[in-house]
């Protein structure tokens, strides 16, 4: 079984819609990257934001950034994005608490190992 037979039959109608001069051809193809590239930093963005903060404003401010300047927009995204996510801040929340109460009890034990009362 010949694969490249069948892999033709499947991208014929596709390659019709490109135009025949090589040139124009590779326009339309460089063109169809940019958009999924664009496609996938909006959708990187939003998802990233999502992790990162609850404010929709700067949700909003975000994704209309990466949308409407692709590249630069991306690039601003990643200076003023938030440094850590929710669950980070989440967890050194909880650390910081759980290590309060034990330098807390450390305090309350004397010398010898005894609490006090």
């Amino acid at each position: 079984m010949n694969v490249l037979p069948a892999l033709q039959r499947l991208l014929e109608p596709w390659i019709l819609l490109l135009a025949d001069d090589p040139l124009l051809r590779a326009m339309q193809i460089g063109l169809v990257g940019i958009g999924v590239l664009v496609i996938f930093t909006v959708f990187y963005v939003t998802r990233d934001i999502l992790l990162r903060s609850q404010s929709f404003l700067l949700m909003f401010f975000s994704i209309l950034l990466t949308a409407f300047l692709p590249l630069g927009g991306f690039l601003l995204y990643l200076l003023l994005r938030p440094s850590r996510t929710l669950a980070e801040k989440e967890l050194d929340r909880k650390v910081s608490e759980i290590h309060a109460l034990l330098s807390k009890d450390a305090k309350q034990k004397k010398p010898d190992g005894k609490k006090e009362k």
